[in-house]
Formats: C-alpha cells, sequence, structure tokens
C-alpha cells in the first residue's frame, strides 16, 4: 500500500513538473510572412531573409539589399528601412553626378586618399543594453538609477558621433583621423585631430553649425523624406558624405539633390513617412515648441527639459510623441511619462512609447484619461473607468517575466484590454484570459506597420 502511494506520489509529482515546464515558452523563430505583408518582403532592389527571431517581443529582421545587409529590430522598422532604400539610390546616384561627384573628387584630390568611410556600430551593441522592448514588461524597472541615466548619456554621446565613440563623421582633415585614439599614426598627435571631432565635446557641435552641417544635412533629408536623425548606418553614412561635400564645395545640397531628378523627385510621394513640419523648423525652433505643448500638459519643468534632451527619440518621434499626448488630454500621469521618456535606449524602444501613446488614442472614449505607469509599461484609465494596457509589439510570449508584470496588484480590476499591435501566442492569450484581460489583437493605430492579417497567422507554426 505505502508502495502503491509512493507510485501515485512520484506520478503526480511528475505530472506537476510537466504542467509547470508548460507555463513558460521562448521566443520562437517565425516565417516572415506570418508577421508582415508581402510587400515589405521582397522587391526590385531588396529581399527580407525568411526566417525571423523574436527578441524581446519584437520581430528582429535582416534585409539583403544592394547596399550590403540592413538589420531591422521590429516590424515598423522593417517598413521604414525598406521606405528608406529610394533615398539610400538618390544619394548613391548624386554622390556620382553633378556638384557632389565634383566636390567629392577635389576633396580625394586635395588629400590625396579617397574619402574614408566612418565604421558604425549600433549603440544597442556597444551598450549592451536589451534587445527589443522587453525591459518595459520586466518584474524590476528603476527609470532613475544611476545605470540608466549613464546609459542615456552614453548613447547621446554615441549618437552625436554616429555610432562609434572614438570616431567622428567625416569632415574636413578626414584623412588624418583614420585611426581610433588608442592607436594613433606615429607621425600624428593626437591632439591635432580635427578640433570638432573628439568625441562629447560641446565645440564640436558648434563647429558642425558653424560649417552648416547640419543644414545642409537636413535640406538633404527633407527633398529625400527621411529622418535626418534616421538610425540607418547606410542611410546615415551617406547623409553625412554629401552633406560635408556641399559644405566643401559651398553649394546648397538640397538643391543640387533636387537637380539628380528621377528617384529623389518621388521618394517623399512613394514613402509618406516623415513629418515634413519637422523639417520646416530648425532643431532648436522644435524644441522650443514642444516644450510649449508639454508644459501645458505636464507640471514637472525639470522631467519637460530632460526629456527634449535625453533618451532614444528623434525631433520626429519627440514631436509625434507631444502631438498625441496632446491629442488625449491626459488629466494625469504626464511626468511620469517623461521620466520615463527620458530613460529610453535607441530608436526601437522610443518608438514603442509613441506607439503606446497612438494605441490608446484609436479607442473611442479614450480622451481625457488618466495615464500612469505600470513598471515601465503605461496605462490608461479612461472617463468610463476602463483600463486601456498598450502593447505595440509584434509578437507577445508568455514567460515568467510577463507573469509578474501582469500579476502585479494596480492590473487586477474588471473592466481592461489589452491592445496588442501583432500578435500574440496562443498561451499568452490563454493566460491573459485566466487574468481577466480582454484581448485586441492587430489593434490599428496612425501610422501602424503593414502586419499580416491575422488569417495568414498561425500560432503552432513556427520554425
Amino acid at each position: 500500500m505505502r508502495f502503491r502511494t509512493s507510485i501515485l506520489a512520484c506520478a503526480l509529482l511528475l505530472a506537476c513538473s510537466a504542467h509547470a515546464s508548460g507555463t513558460f515558452e521562448p521566443e520562437p523563430v517565425l516565417k516572415a510572412p506570418q508577421l508582415v505583408q508581402a510587400p515589405l518582403l521582397s522587391g526590385p532592389d531588396f529581399r527580407v531573409v525568411p526566417e525571423v527571431p523574436i527578441r524581446g517581443y519584437m520581430g528582429n529582421f535582416l534585409i539583403d539589399t544592394k547596399f550590403g545587409p540592413i538589420h531591422a529590430d521590429s516590424v515598423e522598422m522593417l517598413s521604414i528601412r525598406i521606405s528608406e532604400l529610394p533615398a539610400m539610390q538618390a544619394l548613391d546616384q548624386a554622390s556620382r553626378t553633378g556638384a557632389f561627384a565634383t566636390a567629392l573628387a577635389a576633396r580625394a584630390k586635395k588629400t590625396g586618399s579617397a574619402i574614408v568611410n566612418v565604421v558604425t556600430h549600433p549603440i544597442d551593441t556597444i551598450t549592451g543594453l536589451p534587445e527589443g522592448v522587453a525591459r518595459y514588461l520586466g518584474a524590476q524597472w528603476d527609470k532613475w538609477s544611476g545605470r540608466a541615466q549613464s546609459l542615456s548619456d552614453r548613447s547621446q554621446r554615441e549618437f552625436e558621433n554616429r555610432g562609434d565613440p572614438y570616431r567622428a563623421p567625416e569632415g574636413p582633415m578626414t584623412a588624418l583621423r583614420n585611426a581610433p585614439p588608442e592607436h594613433p599614426p606615429p607621425s600624428i598627435d593626437a591632439k591635432n585631430r580635427a578640433w570638432y571631432a573628439r568625441a562629447g565635446n560641446e565645440v564640436a557641435r558648434e563647429g558642425k553649425r558653424y560649417l552648416q552641417f547640419n543644414s545642409q544635412r537636413r535640406a538633404m533629408a527633407k527633398v529625400l523624406g527621411v529622418d535626418p536623425d534616421s538610425s540607418n548606418p547606410v542611410l546615415d553614412q551617406e547623409l553625412d558624405t554629401l552633406a560635408w561635400a556641399a559644405v566643401w564645395g559651398n553649394f546648397s545640397a538640397g538643391t543640387a539633390l533636387g537637380a539628380v531628378g528621377g528617384t529623389a523627385a518621388t521618394v517623399i510621394g512613394d514613402t509618406g513617412k516623415l513629418n515634413q513640419y519637422v523639417l520646416s523648423k530648425t532643431p532648436e525652433q522644435l524644441r522650443e515648441i514642444n516644450e510649449k505643448r508639454l508644459l501645458a500638459l505636464c507640471s514637472d519643468d525639470t522631467a519637460v527639459r530632460s526629456f527634449l534632451r535625453r533618451g532614444g527619440f528623434t525631433d520626429t518621434l519627440r514631436t509625434e510623441l507631444a502631438l498625441t499626448l496632446e491629442k488625449l488630454a491626459p488629466k494625469s500621469g504626464c511626468n511620469g511619462l517623461l521620466e520615463l521618456a527620458a530613460t529610453t535606449h535607441g530608436e526601437v524602444e522610443a518608438r514603442y512609447l509613441v506607439n503606446a501613446l497612438k494605441l490608446i488614442a484609436q479607442q473611442p472614449g479614450a480622451t481625457g484619461g488618466e495615464l500612469s505607469t505600470a513598471n515601465a509599461a503605461i496605462t490608461w484609465r479612461t472617463p468610463a473607468g476602463k483600463l486601456l494596457l498598450p502593447l505595440p509589439v509584434d509578437y507577445l510570449s508568455w514567460n515568467e517575466n510577463l507573469a509578474r508584470f501582469f500579476d502585479q496588484p494596480n492590473l487586477r480590476m474588471a473592466d481592461k484590454l489589452v491592445l496588442i499591435g501583432g500578435e500574440a501566442s496562443m498561451l499568452a492569450q490563454r493566460a491573459l484570459t485566466d487574468r481577466g484581460w480582454g484581448i485586441a489583437s492587430r489593434a490599428p493605430y496612425a501610422g501602424a506597420p503593414a502586419y499580416a492579417s491575422a488569417g495568414e497567422f498561425d500560432p503552432h507554426d513556427a520554425l
């Protein structure tokens, strides 16, 4: 009898263990058509690798192009990278045509060497930051930790130098600074490196303004219909090279680029991705305008100023967040949102917050609600008392961190809806339903990427 009891106990233990092991799941590798619509998967000048690993709830895409492989860290970033290809083609053509070609050739002849390409690295690779947006849904979050602030500061410096803390963008005297400071050429003293090329140096930024580098760059971006602060390393480098060429040649980069015609003239109509209003203002004007917008909604001027100078937001994304927040008109919670936004570590994280607000704004009756944070995610209580949790992710897998996140006491209420930009696994859907959540997958919002339709997605059809 004792033997049979022991056998039964062991069987129950094994059953419980098996059940527990099936409670969570790893992030899958999906087929690209499960996530995005066909036009984003291939075209005359690109092809997306069919296997897409999910990292931090976002698809990690690899695009094969004539310019080399390009990474995209979400479905939204994939659509942006594809939309940037015509601009890259136009810049490549311009570098071999007209005023740009003349200026580049003259510069190469003057220095006795070809223009040196900048070696770029993704910011997240350098700083070792989490991939995707997993940290938004983690169990622990300290938005004002010293580590977060130091990484934010470091990211700012690295973005200023296009991804490499030891190199600066191409410019006058480029040939004298091929090597990073730890390995300078024997004949060159480190102190003689270009004065504007020292990482994190305020003089460098003022020098760029004086040389009209930024205005030339923005003028080309406006013609092409792209974000001048794009994190696309290939586009970024081409804009740098031609902006400096215009400075050296003393001509208008925007006018010269427009004269190329062909692809450049059609880019704006094809992409529709850029808020042209942003490029009609200087960065200083935008900062002043956005500061006024935010101070009308937020009571903490320090949080406003911090957001306008820190984090992974570009001018376009900052403006978009301010405009969407203005549309939502929250009764409370604005300060906490800006504190959170100031600690973002890159474009994917910044876009997550902007898209979260857009998901809320798309819901009927949401305007005038209360904004709050749950760890690093944001929630919204509508005037009618409904709790909205926007999750603009590509694919939600159920794991231990996510379970702890959804078990927070402040998320335990009756009327609540989770808005998922992409899709959730069957296990995640069951777990959310068990916790009383209504689920809206493929939830629409302004500017949402071209996700595959729900009928094309089979959660069991992972690679």
